[in-house]
């Protein structure tokens, strides 16, 4: 049986969501039946490209839509209004990383997922990205042997928060916007939590600009294990850089180490058009041709947000939602980066090492 869905928050990734969805649509894979945003302008522009109703009330679509499943696109900090709502419907939920700003907010949230035996999934895109799966395979096998050290570097470029998310940008930080990708893939590689966090921050740049956040992040995590991880996220690379985003992780063992350089993944293009050379990913989000829907998103960015469509396609053929237990990101696993994170802002703000706490 096909699933019934919508989308929650039409903006600058929500819209790359809503692309790949209405791909699955195409296919016959789901009925993709809403949208809703509070831009009417915004929600007027997605009827035209995609034939799609909205409404400025997610509410209203919740009681109109009988949806099976909903995914959640809205600011990093405004995700527990909607996910409660959904689940308290009984709606099945896919919210964008993170799963929240706040700790308690994501507790909140799990547990309203788990009194309404609904699906809480965390759209951690970077899991389903081959390089990283390997990665996890070559430690699960023993190949690095017992991690001791590592190095993971996310930077973006200065128009992520001064032009792109400017509106609210000053409600988050480098660190929860796109740090928190890899502090959640160093928790999923190496399969435990960290213990304790020192972290330092600068606000320089983004400041002077008005907006009251962070520029970088720098956090050492240390583990149970011994192995400690440093994780450097800022979002003030210059405009002229060669993509949107800078990313890498670097891990060394006992018996071996390896890295995986995400940015650059061998494609280069120049175009007259442009003062600078771009350095392309055509992995984690590009257009493909499919036989039946025409032109259609595809790559590991957009699979994470299809595997919760497949998931939830599979609970309306009656798989029970305990069955799907380790296959995908749940809440339980997100609140783990959203501590991680607020654990390196606390550490920052009070110059102090950190003891975590879950």
């Amino acid at each position: 049986m096909k699933a019934k869905v919508g989308v929650v928050g039409a903006g600058t990734y929500g819209s790359v969501l809503i692309n790949a969805y209405y791909g699955a649509h195409r296919r016959g894979e789901i009925e993709f039946a809403a949208i809703a945003d509070i831009n009417p302008d915004t929600l007027k522009s997605m009827d035209e490209k995609y034939r799609i109703k909205g409404y400025t009330d997610y509410r209203e679509m919740f009681d109109k839509e009988g949806l099976d499943a909903v995914a959640v696109v809205t600011p990093d900090y405004l995700h527990e209004e909607v996910v409660l709502e959904a689940a308290k419907r009984k709606i099945h939920i896919l919210a964008q990383k993170p799963l929240s700003t706040d700790i308690e907010q994501g507790k909140r949230m799990i547990q309203a997922a788990k009194e309404n035996n609904v699906m809480l999934y965390v759209d951690f895109h970077k899991r389903f990205d081959p390089a990283h799966i390997q990665l996890r395979n070559a430690i699960k096998e023993g190949k690095l042997g017992e991690i001791e050290y590592g190095y993971v570097c996310m930077e973006d470029k200065i128009l992520v928060p001064s032009v792109w998310f400017k509106n609210w940008a000053q409600n988050s930080s480098p660190a929860w916007f796109i740090g928190i990708h890899f502090f959640d893939l160093i928790y999923w590689l190496l399969g435990e939590k960290p213990v304790r966090v020192y972290a330092s921050g600068i606000k320089k740049k983004l400041t002077s600009m008005g907006i009251d956040t962070y520029d970088s992040l720098q956090s050492k995590f240390e583990f149970a294990s011994g192995a400690s991880i440093t994780v450097d996220a800022s979002w003030i690379l210059p405009n002229s850089f060669s993509s949107i985003v800078n990313q890498q992780i670097r891990l060394v063992g006992t018996e071996g180490f390896q890295e995986v350089d995400s940015q650059d993944r061998g494609v280069v293009a120049a175009y007259n058009a442009d003062s600078y050379s771009h350095v392309v990913n055509p992995y984690g989000n590009m257009m493909i041709d499919d036989p039946v829907a025409g032109p259609v998103p595809s790559g590991y960015c957009i699979e994470s947000m299809l595997f919760f469509l497949q998931l939830v396609n599979r609970m309306k053929d009656g798989t029970a939602l305990k069955e799907l237990e380790g296959l995908y990101p749940t809440g339980e696993e997100a609140i783990v980066s959203t501590i991680m994170c607020q654990y390196a802002h606390m550490s920052a703000e009070t110059g102090r090492i950190l003891d975590i706490e879950y």
